[in-house]
């Protein structure tokens, strides 16, 4: 009997920690349109294929921690479609201050510009595809305004927690804030 033989390297988790904290390093050091993915996979000490197993591109670093709480709200929500508030809050109460509070906060030293703006939208479109879920009692257009206009809130939430310091306070608080204006998007019209 022959027994499987454990392929050598760094462990999954280990090699996408170490390109997140050497991309967040580089961003900082000569920012962020400066920095290739070569530069990146350098100081991870991971090859290209590695960083391309894990990212599609290197904007994403920057919401590795923010996309993965997206797929657990995603579960989440087709598991148990009923309150999307509390999801959310779920959501923001997990989410680290890490890459995407360094982007918002440095996004002018770091040369993001329009790269954040994108990577922005896109995500609020990935959170309302998500939303979308908790909306299936209502019209498919008032789900679609609904999820929108939570998701924006959310990340309008991320982008204020960012900037007044995210270690020094609770995204929860601020996506309480913001979902304020639109609160009663998803009850029925």
């Amino acid at each position: 009997m022959t027994l499987p033989t454990r392929r050598a390297g760094r462990p999954h988790a280990s090699s996408r920690a170490m390109l997140e904290e050497a991309a967040g390093e580089l961003f900082l050091e000569q920012g962020y349109s400066a920095t290739s993915v070569a530069d990146i996979t350098r100081r991870a000490g991971v090859s290209r294929s590695t960083f391309f197993n894990y990212f599609d591109q290197k904007s994403d670093l920057l919401w590795a921690g923010f996309d993965e709480r997206v797929a657990a709200l995603r579960t989440e929500l087709t598991s148990f479609p009923g309150d999307p508030r509390a999801s959310l809050f779920r959501l923001a109460d997990d989410l680290p201050a890490e890459h995407v509070a360094l982007a918002f906060t440095h996004s002018d030293a770091m040369g993001l510009g329009d790269e954040l703006r994108q990577a922005t939208a896109r995500r609020i479109m990935e959170v309302a595809d998500t939303l979308m879920l908790a909306g299936a009692h209502l019209d498919p257009m008032h789900a679609r305004v609904a999820a929108v206009a939570w998701a924006g809130a959310l990340i309008a939430a991320v982008q204020e927690w960012s900037r007044s310091g995210a270690a020094r306070s609770r995204l929860t608080e601020h996506l309480g804030a913001a979902l304020e204006p639109v609160a009663t998007a998803f009850d029925r019209g």
